[in-house]
């Protein structure tokens, strides 16, 4: 069986999903109707289970994450109420069903963000790799042996999509029909573009290494782009952090201030405290913001 990706917070093993019996697989059948997408993301995410089966799967799985939380919402009802009565029990049912519902939901998205995910790490080596490829098809090497150098080297998840074409190639697969089945399974947008080029050039009898030179070129164009976009876009976003961290806490103090002096009210620590925390957790966000917004370009 091939290496697959574990989905992070699944309580329910994907191995014991394998061993499910038929009877038991209506419900993810259900499941995997409401998310048609789902059977094409597990394939480009590397999670290779039946849809049917990754489905029940995740239910058993929010099943548990809800049983969890009936106790948790109990033990919070009892410290508030100081009983087990009517809150206790309200309040353990809305603990329980919105974390079944909220673990459901994730679970069953899952494959879709690993895939993007994958896809990221696809354009951060891949440039290296499609130079590297270049260079071997240059020196009058075959595109075979240029895309299993690809798939022996460094270059992270692109290796890993190589290494998978090179095996579909040494199993009796066509150059053409490998690359075919690459650009299906990737959601690497450059990589999908990428392939489909050599496969039209190749069925055109065209020039490889003019294809692909290209493509090298339209990449360092599109990260050049990327980084003078988010340069740009870095600007906004420093003066709205400058006025976040430095203008609005202080002139909201001298607000309160001047607001308390009038009213005969005073402004306590507790208010300002109260400020500062607000004004941490929105730059604390800011820069979670702007480090996501970075560009995924070669290091």
């Amino acid at each position: 069986m091939e290496k697959q990706n574990v989905p992070v917070m699944m309580l329910f093993p994907l191995e014991k999903a394998q061993s499910f019996s038929d009877k038991y697989l209506f419900l993810g059948k259900f499941l995997s109707k409401l998310i048609f997408s789902l059977k094409y993301d597990l394939q480009k995410a590397e999670i290779y289970i039946d849809v049917e089966r990754y489905c029940l799967a995740s239910f058993l799985s929010a099943l548990l994450y809800g049983i969890m939380f009936l106790f948790v919402g109990m033990a919070f009802g009892t410290i508030i109420s100081r009983q087990l009565g009517v809150f206790t029990i309200t309040l353990m049912i809305v603990f329980s069903l919105a974390s079944f519902l909220t673990m459901l939901i994730f679970h069953l998205f899952y494959p879709k963000l690993a895939a993007y995910q994958l896809a990221s790490m696809v354009d951060q080596e891949l440039l290296f790799a499609m130079r590297t490829m270049l260079i071997q098809l240059s020196s009058g090497i075959s595109l075979f042996e240029a895309m299993r150098l690809i798939s022996k080297s460094n270059y992270g998840q692109v290796s890993t999509e190589f290494n998978l074409v090179v095996k579909d190639i040494n199993s009796g697969t066509s150059e053409t029909e490998a690359l075919e089945k690459l650009a299906f399974r990737t959601k690497s947008e450059v990589l999908k573009k990428t392939a489909w080029q050599l496969i039209t050039t190749m069925r055109s009898g065209g020039s490889i290494v003019n294809a692909l030179n290209s493509q090298v070129e339209a990449l360092v164009a599109q990260q050049v782009d990327a980084i003078k976009a988010y340069s740009a876009e870095l600007n906004l976003w420093t003066l709205i952090y400058l006025i976040i961290a430095a203008a609005m806490p202080s002139l909201g103090i001298t607000f309160l201030v001047i607001a308390s002096s009038v009213g005969g009210s005073g402004i306590g620590p507790e208010s300002v405290m109260l400020i500062l925390v607000l004004s941490l957790s929105v730059q604390v966000a800011m820069i979670i913001l702007v480090k996501s917004k970075v560009p995924k370009v070669v290091k």
